[in-house]
């Protein structure tokens, strides 16, 4: 018998049949949600009886090996109400000891395992809402956009509770209809993504296969199916707000208007409406940022502006719908060249742009931001593929005030100004194809009065601003080929501002122009302008997935494009081409995980056809087993004709360099991980460059983070501008003087973060830089003639400089000497914030802040790091102390 038995074994097994695995039978999958009757309990107990019902399991392996069985089995499961979606999910852990939580902010990127949502509800194939939440029950929630960028700007109210148990981790969800957005239907299909993270090992996992070489994340995801009967719940949410503030401001000791003494109350409101279904409209009456993170110090040589990220949380929750040019292409990379934008919110509230008419001999009382009264927006979308969006923001007219022979004069500094954008987006073919549309319009009110509130001062707004700015622009995409593996992108705009003649010669004279160039045939001053036009616009062709990548664009700016009213142009007259092309490694090898490189070249020419740059660049990347990665970049640009380096005068040659760039980076997974990066440059003139920075993380328990981020940047620029002199005879240089040095400069800061949540509810974040830069010129010069490297040093060839800057360019008679200021510098800085954050109820929160700013101006061009941070921690600072309470009501 017992031969039976052993044979009837071997028979069953030859035929016996199990399908081998293979990942490519999970890129198209489904989930049914189960309705509930009730509510369930958030609590992180799976004891209802929905959980003992049919999980959905078998994740993928995204990294570190692509395509390869989950480590760790994920049970999931998925309800819904008239009211919420619910989400249960079961983390299986062979080590639930190991299972890593730690306590963290609303929003704070955690280094712990993580579960994760993504819900499609539109069903669009490109945009998403997700909801993570860790073992220890900290959230974070986000948007995706273009297929696979994500947004986290975006606050979702709703639940998450976790628990952690000898079997590894649980996690509960409900996410109200309410914080989604659908079209009412008969019976719903919606896109999910679940994902599971589990940070000992670095392992992603997915309810989807992903290839490393494609593309895409929206685009990929399972159906979420079952949902039927439910409509999309009227939305109507309140944030009113208090807030009170007091300063010490010893600076401003000796202003007759502040006396070192300043103290605030004020209260406004946020309120979010919904309009149909997939339609908001938020506004904010009065708002107050106070609790908003310091921008960071600088020093800035340049003629450009210096850029800020926005940091407020109006202009932040869903800007994603007003980002422009940028969709399909996920490549998009740029080299010598500045994008314009027609949207740059740091232009809402900046400060004023006026200045008073005379320097005053007392006291100056001068806004350092121009106040909003309001400002509202609406996003959302219109039918499945119309994605829409607009803004509205009106600032308040500014003045400042100061003493003059006893006498208080009040003059205007910002007059009121309105912003205006409107955008549409039209995505066809699950996002094959897509078609856009921006328009912005600046109108400033200027009531005949000048910002020097006199109606006939000399000087005003006229010459200042412009009293109206429109832009228009369209943008779109197409993926190529059935597979979508190419993607051709790209934008076009027009500018056109208006104003006084005296504004017109100004901005034809600005840093963005530059009309004045002696030497350009193709531009020129135009003294009875009222208006200026231009256009710019960018096509780029990019290579989305396959280990062969390849990236080309051509871009432009018009001379006279200019979108700085509500926008961001750093410069125009260019035209900008680069190619790139690369190859990515991506079996997972012996010591490495993946690697990349890539080798591209990109030029610039103006409007006239001149070539002003020229440059080679190379850039790699090594992902090692062992989670560390190591990045590297370098390039040589070649000699070319730089039409702004004098700023406004004739073309110069700008001498040819080699630069390099690396940076290491360790196990981010470890409780203390950190990084390191160089950057060198050295240019034929004989003028080098060195930066040298770090930044140590260390998460000290479940709760402490802290974060420091040294560095340190040498500098000899053989050729800094300083001035340019007005001398009729000087022909060679068309009547003037360009005056340059050697400089000499040192710059060190540190950039230093504490985190202490003491519950995700509950936190204490604070962020300080001490900044200190120093520079020495020394060699002053001129520019002998246009597109020559050679220079008249100041002391030689017959010219004389004293120790009091006067120069003598040509050693005769005194007509065409000059004086310079001293340019040498020591800008020590410290700034900080700490902000005690109390979310005592979904939506509503309480903040302390302190804010800090300390400067000192000592030992000009002498760099000494002990004796400076010696001073600049002895230095005077002002010091704001702010209570900012809202309360949501929805």
């Amino acid at each position: 018998m017992k031969y039976a038995i052993f044979f009837l074994a071997i028979f069953a097994s030859l035929f016996a049949y199990e399908e081998p695995y293979d990942p490519n039978n999970y890129r198209e999958r489904e989930v049914k949600a189960i309705k509930v009757s009730e509510p369930l309990i958030i609590d992180g107990h799976l004891d209802e009886a929905l959980y003992q019902g049919t999980s959905y399991s078998d994740f993928i392996q995204y990294e570190p090996f692509n395509g390869a069985k989950a480590g760790q089995k994920t049970d999931l499961w998925i309800a819904y109400d008239d009211a919420a979606i619910y989400v249960g999910a079961r983390m299986w852990d062979t080590s639930p000891d190991s299972v890593v939580g730690r306590i963290g902010r609303r929003d704070a990127y955690l280094n712990s395992d993580i579960f994760e949502v993504i819900i499609d509800s539109y069903h669009d194939k490109r945009s998403g809402f997700s909801f993570q939440i860790n073992p220890a029950g900290s959230m974070r929630d986000e948007v995706y956009f273009n297929d696979s960028w994500t947004d986290d700007s975006w606050d979702g109210i709703w639940e998450g509770k976790t628990r952690i148990d000898d079997k590894g981790w649980t996690a509960e969800m409900r996410i109200p209809l309410s914080q989604l957005r659908f079209s009412e239907k008969e019976e719903y299909v919606w896109g999910i993504l679940p994902t599971r993270y589990i940070q000992r090992t670095g392992e992603w996992d997915y309810f989807v296969y992903f290839p490393l070489n494609e593309s895409g994340a929206m685009s990929r995801t399972a159906d979420l199916t079952g949902i039927r009967d439910i409509h999309p719940p009227k939305r109507r949410e309140y944030l009113p707000y208090i807030t009170a503030s007091a300063s010490n401001l010893p600076t401003r000791k000796d202003n007759a208007f502040i006396e070192g003494k300043d103290s605030d109350f004020g209260f406004g409101a946020d309120v979010k409406l919904g309009i149909g279904a997939n339609l908001t409209v938020d506004a904010t009456i009065n708002p107050d940022f106070g609790q908003v993170e310091a921008d960071p110090s600088s020093i800035n040589l340049s003629d450009f502006e210096t850029y800020y990220d926005e940091k407020r949380p109006f202009f932040l929750e869903g800007r994603s719908i007003f980002r422009f040019g940028n969709g399909g292409p996920t490549n998009n990379i740029g080299v010598n060249f500045s994008e314009p934008s027609f949207f740059y919110s740091r232009r809402i509230g900046r400060p004023p742009q006026g200045y008073v008419s005379s320097t005053p001999s007392d006291s100056l009382d001068h806004p350092s931001e121009t106040r909003i009264l309001g400002a509202a927006k609406i996003s959302g979308k219109i039918g499945d593929n119309w994605s829409v969006g607009g803004l509205s923001a009106l600032t308040n007219r500014e003045h400042a005030r100061y003493y003059e022979n006893g006498e208080i004069i009040e003059e205007q500094v910002d007059p009121f100004t309105s912003y205006n954008l409107i955008r549409t987006l039209r995505e066809m073919d699950n996002g094959r194809y897509g078609l856009g549309l921006i328009g912005t319009m600046t109108n400033r009110y200027m009531d005949g009065i000048g910002l020097y509130g006199d109606q006939d001062s000399e000087h005003g707004s006229t010459e200042l601003l412009s009293d109206q700015a429109l832009g228009l622009g369209v943008d779109g995409w197409a993926f190529l080929g059935e597979d979508r593996g190419w993607a051709l992108g790209g934008w076009g705009g027009f500018s056109q501002v208006s104003g006084s003649t005296e504004r017109m010669i100004r901005l034809q004279h600005s840093p963005s122009h530059y009309f004045q160039r002696p030497d350009a045939n193709h531009v020129e001053l135009d003294s009875s302008m009222t208006s200026m036009a231009g256009s710019a616009g960018r096509i780029k062709l990019n290579k989305e997935g396959g280990r062969v990548q390849f990236n080309a664009a051509l871009g432009w700016v018009s001379p006279g494009f200019e979108s700085n009213d509500m926008g961001l142009a750093f410069s125009s007259d260019v035209i900008n081409k680069h190619i790139n092309v690369g190859y990515r490694w991506l079996e997972h090898g012996t010591y490495v995980r993946s690697a990349s490189a890539s080798i591209l070249y990109a030029n610039n020419h103006d409007f006239e056809g001149v070539k002003t740059a020229d440059v080679i660049f190379s850039m790699a990347s090594l992902r090692f087993v062992n989670f560390w990665s190591l990045n590297m970049n370098g390039g040589y640009s070649f000699e070319d004709l730089n039409n702004r380096a004098l700023r406004g005068g004739p073309r110069v040659p700008e001498a040819a360099g080699a630069f390099f760039g690396a940076g290491l980076n360790s196990d981010y997974r470890k409780d203390i991980s950190y990084s390191f990066s160089m950057d060198w440059g050295a240019d034929q003139d004989g003028g080098d460059e060195l930066g040298l920075s770090m930044n140590l993380n260390m998460k000290l328990g479940d709760q402490l983070n802290l974060s420091i981020g040294p560095s340190i940047y040498w500098e000899s620029d053989m050729a800094q501008y300083i001035t340019a002199v007005d001398d009729p005879a000087n022909t060679a240089m068309y009547g003037k003087r360009y005056i340059f040095s050697k400089l000499d400069q040192t710059v060190t800061s540190a950039d230093i973060r504490i985190d202490y949540p003491i519950t995700p509810r509950f936190s204490l974040e604070g962020y300080f830089q001490p900044f200190i830069a120093v520079g020495d010129y020394s060699g002053f010069k001129e520019y002998k003639r246009p597109e020559s490297s050679e220079f008249l040093v100041y002391g030689e060839e017959g010219s004389t400089i004293d120790e009091n800057y006067l120069i003598d360019p040509t050693g005769g008679d005194d007509a065409d000497a000059f004086t310079l200021y001293n340019p040498d510098y020591n800008y020590k800085a410290l700034v900080g914030t700490m902000v005690l954050r109390w979310e005592f109820s979904p939506g509503s929160t309480m903040f302390l802040v302190w804010t800090h700013n300390g400067s000192d101006f000592q030992n000009h061009g002498t760099y000494d790091f002990a004796k400076d941070f010696k001073r600049l921690i002895k230095s005077e600072a002002d010091d704001v102390f702010a209570l900012k309470f809202s309360y949501w009501f929805g």
